[in-house]
């Protein structure tokens, strides 16, 4: 077979999946590289991403853990720095420097139960992100966020993958059905708890503020005073 023709190289070359490629490596050089290594094979800042599966890296692309603001950095979520179509790109070359074969799948979240998912999060989650998914500190300097605005897909990818002192569940501990569920859960708790609207603060139990919380903390302090002061004067009459 002769070789081929310089029009179908530059055609190859000009493809739409050459481009992208072309783009995430661009990307990556620019963003990553520096800290990861010019082949994801880490730095004395940064671990390796050679052989990191597809959702370990589209999990801290997507939550905007990374590009982190500083080596170490990368335990809060932010707004992503890059598109959809960026994060896919770029998953998709880390992904193929990796030396040896890895899993290039993301889970599929489908519509769960949010019944069974409570029980659930009751079970694995609630420890740590608190029973209205509000987060809480977990012990030292370390802190399990709040899940809302959180989506079902980084629901499930937190789930494998385990971030900062998370666990990282394995399908024989939580399956595909109990991470849909768990995140149907999440999804309902966010619905109900006004996850969109402004925060009064106070206990995340209802976020209603303080001055509301603070006037059943009276009544209830008041009626325990009124009822005391009753108890003292009926032993009182007894004498």
């Amino acid at each position: 077979m002769g070789p081929l023709p310089v029009a179908v190289l530059l055609l190859a070359i000009s493809s739409p999946q050459a481009g992208s490629v072309r783009e995430a490596a661009r990307l990556y050089a620019f963003s990553c590289a520096s800290c990861h290594g010019a082949r994801a094979q880490g730095s004395a800042v940064a671990p390796p991403l050679a052989g990191k599966s597809a959702v370990d890296v589209h999990f801290m692309l997507d939550t905007g853990r990374m590009p982190a603001p500083a080596p170490g950095s990368n335990g809060v979520s932010h707004p992503p720095a890059f598109t959809e179509a960026q994060i896919d790109e770029l998953v998709r070359y880390v992904v193929g420097l990796s030396p040896s074969p890895v899993d290039a799948s993301l889970p599929t979240v489908r519509p769960g139960n949010p019944t069974r998912g409570r029980k659930l999060f009751a079970a694995n989650c609630a420890q740590c992100h608190g029973a209205a998914a509000d987060g809480a500190s977990v012990g030292s300097q370390d802190v399990a966020p709040s899940l809302s605005g959180v989506s079902s897909l980084q629901i499930a990818e937190a789930v494998r993958v385990g971030p900062g002192v998370m666990p990282r569940f394995d399908p024989r501990v939580l399956s595909a059905t109990d991470v849909d569920d768990i995140a149907g859960y999440v999804t309902l708790v966010q619905q109900h708890s006004g996850a969109t609207d402004a925060n009064a603060g106070g206990v995340p139990l209802a976020h209603a503020g303080p001055v509301a919380e603070g006037f059943v903390a009276w009544l209830f302090g008041m009626g325990a005073l009124v009822l005391f002061v009753r108890s003292v004067g009926a032993a009182g009459r007894e004498e």
